[in-house]
């Protein structure tokens, strides 16, 4: 099941509301599908419960049944077919038959909670969300520009804040921030989908804090191993040309202790000295080592 389908499964879940936030509610379904009006009304979903919706709003303002339909690629289809029945919904709904351009008529959202139910209807007839593992990102896809015009000021309202563009021949009102998305899920009343998200969340920071780390120590151990092969290079180096005896008797315990513990840290190495050292003595000592063994070049 895709992310979007567990949203809309969810809104469906919650439809049960009082009647001008249910008038709201399928208000929007209808408004948002394919077509809304007197020569088409139509909607085209991948989601079966919108469909079945949708097909009940219609049957209870006209008393008959639309034709919905399943393809085989799964998407539902459902169409009110008789021009009488389109017409009643459309007087269900004050608008009129000659009307230019599908805009949102705000008689529809009589009370202040009635914004929320019109933007539940319209999620669940044209709106998709990406699964939060892969990126986060949610689309309100709308096929009429003036109708895209009147979401984006009821979005307004509502505090949401929105983008446009458009997109092979529609009007996409789109967000791409993790918690404007959580908060319109929790506004459309799918909490469970925002807390996934969030949780989804915490577990890539988690992860990525994680990964930071090892990728800091892994590369510290390379910067460490790099200097341990090189300060085993001149010890051997002095040994070849014959210098290593000539060294202070300090630097020769540790130049010993270095070649024989090539892994040890150097707090480690400190500590194996007949006197103890600190790791920052440890490191001035491998040093003049290094710098001695460069000098006999």
């Amino acid at each position: 099941m895709s992310f979007t389908s567990a949203v809309k499964d969810e809104i469906c879940s919650t439809a049960d509301m009082q009647t001008c936030c249910y008038h709201a509610m399928t208000y929007g379904l209808l408004l948002c599908g394919r077509s809304f009006g007197s020569t088409s009304m139509m909607l085209v979903t991948e989601h079966e419960g919108t469909a079945k919706m949708y097909a009940s709003a219609v049957e209870k303002i006209t008393g008959r049944a639309p034709v919905l339909k399943g393809a085989e690629s799964g998407k539902f289809s459902v169409s009110v077919t008789k021009k009488e029945d389109r017409l009643k919904v459309l007087e269900h709904f004050g608008v009129s038959e000659r009307m230019v351009g599908v805009r949102i008529n705000r008689s529809n959202l009589a009370e202040e909670c009635c914004l929320a139910s019109f933007l539940k209807g319209a999620f669940l007839a044209c709106a998709t969300v990406t699964h939060p593992q892969k990126s986060y990102q949610l689309d309100f896809i709308l096929p009429f520009l003036h109708l895209s015009d009147d979401m984006l000021k009821l979005m307004q309202e509502l505090e949401i804040n929105a983008k446009m563009t458009k997109r092979k021949g529609s009007y996409v009102i789109y967000f791409k921030s993790s918690e404007m998305i959580e908060d319109i899920l929790m506004l459309l009343g799918a909490q469970s989908s925002a807390l996934e998200i969030m949780q989804v969340k915490i577990e890539k920071d988690v992860r990525n804090r994680i990964n930071r780390k090892v990728n800091f120590e892994t590369a510290n151990i390379d910067r460490s191993v790099d200097a341990a092969m090189g300060q085993i290079e001149a010890i051997r180096k002095l040994r070849a040309s014959g210098k290593f005896d000539g060294l202070p008797e300090e630097l020769r315990e540790l130049a010993t202790l270095r070649e024989e513990n090539p892994e040890s840290s150097l707090k480690e190495l400190g500590s194996m000295l007949s006197v103890s050292l600190s790791r920052s003595g440890v490191y001035h000592r491998l040093n003049r080592i290094v710098s001695i063994a460069n000098s006999e070049d």
